[in-house]
């Protein structure tokens, strides 16, 4: 746990230099993050101690719910560019979520952009996780480098720590969280990709795929005004199947989109 005070400053350099921002106006101050460990919030890291380096790879911070619901949303967490495939990211989770266990509460929510697909992939698909709902520009103008001038659509992600997917999700020896069985083999794509662009198509399949770009963060840097059209053709696509009542099972990383169920399998 980070709970010292300068603990608090590196969580509040390294979340800064993950999401881009002035070193003076970091996502989360110093002294916030102090104040959170203090009071009880989820505040943790990760460190790579190679060589006796103590310095920051990951970070997360969670905050605790009302009385009376109790669960855990994890307002923050970010792993350095520099250690990505290390599982930094998965082993944060996992003390997360043993935290909240020995804490009795069965859930975690968090909310990630749609349109990162290496994020899509690890909370739904490595996790097990699930989301229904679709909030559009949700933290409104966001200064940082991550995001630009980017709306902030998100995803609102639930975490059932004891479902028979996250549990064997965390599971260290048997991979991923499976697919659920219910998901049918044929599917048709409502949203593609062409070259870089968004693309829609009308399918009436049970099972339908909605692609996202493979780097969105590219695109912001190189072609904005591509990855604003994703940005709005994804709003359409998802979010109109989510409030239809589809259900979002999983992330296909081949695929590069995202697998929902509607209809009557839903």
């Amino acid at each position: 746990m980070l709970d010292s005070t300068a603990d608090s400053d590196a969580c509040a350099r390294f979340l800064g230099e993950v999401w881009r921002t002035d070193p003076d106006h970091p996502p989360l101050a110093g002294d916030v993050v102090k104040a959170m460990a203090d009071a009880g919030s989820y505040v943790a890291g990760a460190f790579d101690e190679a060589d006796g380096d103590d310095r920051l790879l990951g970070a997360c911070v969670g905050l605790w719910g009302p009385p009376g619901r109790p669960g855990m949303h994890s307002h923050i967490a970010g792993v350095h560019a520099a250690a990505r495939g290390r599982d930094v990211g998965y082993a944060l989770k996992l003390d997360q979520r043993a935290h909240a266990l020995e804490h009795g509460v069965d859930h975690i929510t968090w909310t990630f952009d749609p349109l990162v697909a290496r994020n899509a992939h690890f909370n739904l698909h490595k996790l097990g996780g699930t989301a229904d709902t679709y909030l559009p520009d949700y933290y409104g103008p966001l200064s940082d480098g991550l995001n630009a001038a980017d709306e902030s659509d998100r995803l609102m992600l639930r975490w059932d720590l004891c479902d028979e997917r996250v549990v064997a999700a965390c599971d260290e020896d048997s991979g991923p969280a499976p697919a659920p069985a219910s998901v049918g083999s044929t599917r048709r794509t409502v949203l593609d990709i062409d070259g870089d662009r968004p693309v829609t198509r009308r399918a009436g399949e049970e099972t339908v795929l909605v692609a996202v770009p493979p780097d969105i963060d590219l695109l912001r840097t190189r072609r904005p005004s591509v990855a604003r059209d994703w940005r709005l053709a994804l709003r359409e696509s998802l979010g109109t199947l989510l409030a239809d009542g589809a259900r979002l099972v999983d992330f296909d990383r081949a695929a590069c989109g995202y697998v929902l169920t509607r209809g009557e399998g839903r």
